[in-house]
């Protein structure tokens, strides 16, 4: 949970300055405010927003509840995930992958950009874990995922944007062809079930960003697919013996 939180500090980071093209490593970390350079007790991860009350120790600015929270998430999802996997390259992975994940939906939800360093680095990263190990199912299901999401682009004529593609092929290396699929139904369902909400209250025209819905897809899957799986199996030999 300790490096989860010191990664999410480093997701912060990049949800601030990637969309806006600034470098993760330079300037140094700093007040958005009153650009004053942040001493390290001013960046220990959720402490130091909890001892400073959310505001710049040196302007009194705001500082957004984002930040807490993003390091907070991260740091619980990395304690499960380590507890479930243990030390393993499986709980490498999938950490990786919520890492890219956390990023992802404060980009697109903020600036509906899913950068390309964030999801074709996660990409490369997992695909080289993937060619090192031999797992011919995280390649197979990178390919499938990014395929699939593709068809959908170009059927929808732009529906389904380009860093959306980008982000299954990481989602698929991660997680193999079958996990993958899961988490591609999971955010399909998602999405679908908020857009009938919006169209109920009237908000017809309102275009979501679906970088979130993946990302809740793929920990879905990550957490619950292998029991999905193996509930719609059981359902569906149900069904045929009926």
């Amino acid at each position: 949970m300790l490096l989860g939180s010191v990664l999410g500090s480093f997701a912060n980071v990049c949800i601030w300055r990637l969309p806006r093209g600034e470098s993760i490593a330079w300037p140094p970390s700093h007040c958005t405010h009153c650009e004053g350079k942040l001493r390290p007790w001013h960046m220990v991860p959720v402490f130091s927003w909890l001892v400073l009350r959310g505001k710049c120790a040196m302007c009194g600015g705001p500082i957004s509840i984002q930040y807490p929270l993003v390091e907070l998430s991260t740091a619980i999802l990395f304690g499960i995930i380590g507890y479930r996997w243990g030390i393993s390259l499986q709980t490498a992975t999938y950490c990786i992958l919520t890492l890219a994940l956390i990023i992802i939906i404060g980009t697109d939800l903020s600036h509906r950009e899913i950068p390309d360093q964030v999801s074709l680095g996660a990409s490369a990263v997992l695909g080289a874990i993937a060619l090192a190990t031999l797992n011919w199912h995280a390649l197979l299901g990178g390919l499938v995922l990014f395929i699939i999401l593709f068809l959908i682009a170009v059927a929808s004529r732009g529906g389904m944007g380009g860093g959306d593609i980008k982000l299954s092929l990481a989602i698929g290396l991660a997680l193999g062809w079958k996990l993958g699929l899961v988490a591609l139904v999971a955010a399909f369902l998602a999405g679908g079930a908020l857009a009938v909400i919006l169209l109920i209250r009237g908000k017809r025209g309102k275009m979501l960003p679906f970088g979130p819905f993946l990302a809740a897809g793929a920990w879905i899957a990550m957490f619950w697919g292998e029991w999905i799986i193996e509930l719609y199996w059981n359902f569906s030999l149900l069904l045929w013996r009926w």
